[in-house]
């Protein structure tokens, strides 16, 4: 696993907690099943482009806070 798997895993767990969203809330509005935020927040893998921006979107984050790049 990369550093930035790493980044953008804690920052999606981060994000989602400032949201109060479960992962199941989080991936119903993404339009992804739970297990995928489960897997983003663990690491495992990254999103799609296209789910990339809807996460951030419904995180009201821009990706490059998602993907560690920019302060919060």
């Amino acid at each position: 696993m990369a550093d930035t798997d790493v980044d953008f895993a804690a920052m999606v767990r981060m994000h989602r907690a400032k949201k109060q969203y479960t992962q199941k809330e989080l991936a119903e509005l993404v339009g992804v099943d739970t297990q995928s935020v489960g897997a983003w927040e663990n690491g495992t893998y990254l999103p799609s482009l296209q789910a990339a921006v809807k996460l951030a979107d419904v995180l009201q984050v821009s990706l490059d806070e998602l993907a560690g790049r920019a302060t919060v």
